[in-house]
């Protein structure tokens, strides 16, 4: 496993979470991922939805060839819609074109994976990817589905994360992960439940809490105007909300909504997966959305980010929905962050 420096709250930097839209080409694609580096941000997560945004590995390839610092990432892959050997080779090929700047995002699978009709992968299967990947990437031979295989080249450590938002999969990732990627509503006390899952499983495999590093996907609309906030993040939170009416366990803030998310469950379409106009966006409602969702002032968006950092995890990564990307980074680098920081 990976020795991964943890990042302060004073020294907070910019990850972001972004998919590669339809409409948008992939020879432009590498000029904006440059772009997106040269605006500060140091890790880039992208999305692998197949039936909604284009190729998580062309795209992965194109910013490597296009950027020299960030660190670029599955955000995040699953180990049903590719064999785990083509994965491997995938983020092999990355890593070589990227220096090293790469890491295997890995979760159960969602839209990817509910798109084609499947079901995500049990906690079990990604402990079985986590080890597969971590040997395989190394040189090593690796077991699975009963096949032992072996990569004709391999870029040596590339550091895991795993996807997380429920108790086993964040035990699974204290136990095994370089990193977390950790997913659910912008809750204080939900998100420090949440950590104190990961921690359970680091102490369960005799780790240190610096083995690990832990982000918050922390989706943000910061306007003077809240509805204008509201609306911009109101497809994200719907997406959002389909994931949470299948948790085990309901954040007991969120019992209200119930009926809301089983609605934003059943209405869900995934070929217009985190699509800002999609239809399935006006399932949530004002309250909901606030509760899954950052939105509010520059200062209100850092006061609650600021919490949620204070509950435990070691940054944020922050999701970009389409239109006025290079805008909403600013917003968040020169007008939220700073106030975090403070």
């Amino acid at each position: 496993m990976v020795d991964l420096p943890i990042p302060t709250l004073t020294a907070m930097d910019l990850a972001v979470s972004i998919g590669i839209s339809p409409r948008q080409t992939l020879s432009s694609w590498g000029d904006f991922a440059a772009t997106l580096e040269s605006e500060g941000v140091s890790q880039l997560w992208l999305i692998d939805s197949q039936l909604a945004m284009k190729d998580v590995y062309a795209g992965l390839l194109l910013a490597a060839q296009k950027t020299t610092r960030t660190l670029l990432g599955t955000g995040v892959t699953n180990v049903l819609t590719r064999h785990p050997t083509v994965t491997a080779c995938a983020i092999a090929a990355v890593a070589e074109v990227a220096g090293g700047r790469v890491a295997l995002g890995l979760g159960a699978g969602d839209s990817a994976v509910y798109g084609i009709g499947l079901r995500p992968s049990r906690v079990a299967e990604v402990e079985a990817a986590v080890r597969f990947f971590r040997a395989v990437l190394n040189g090593d031979d690796a077991d699975w589905g009963g096949r032992t295989y072996r990569l004709p080249f391999a870029p040596g450590l590339v550091p895991i994360w795993v996807a997380a938002s429920q108790r086993r999969m964040c035990t699974l990732a204290g136990r095994l992960a370089d990193g977390v990627i950790m997913m659910g509503p912008a809750s204080e006390g939900f998100v420090r439940s949440q950590v104190g899952w990961v921690e359970d499983g680091l102490r369960a495999a005799g780790r240190s809490r610096s083995a690990v590093e832990i982000r918050l996907v922390v989706t943000t609309s910061a306007h003077e105007d809240r509805a204008t906030a509201l609306d911009d993040v109101r497809s994200w939170a719907s997406t959002e909300a389909r994931l949470i009416a299948g948790f085990a366990e309901l954040p007991a803030e969120l019992e209200a909504h119930r009926a809301e998310l089983d609605r934003a469950r059943a209405e869900y379409d995934y070929a217009q997966h985190l699509s800002t106009r999609a239809q399935h966006r006006l399932t949530v409602s004002d309250e909901l959305t606030e509760a899954l969702a950052v939105v509010g002032t520059a200062g209100e968006c850092a006061a609650r980010i600021g919490g949620l950092m204070a509950s435990g995890v070691d940054g944020c990564i922050f999701p970009l929905p389409g239109g006025g990307r290079v805008e909403r980074l600013r917003v968040l680098r020169d007008d939220v962050l700073p106030a975090v920081r403070a």
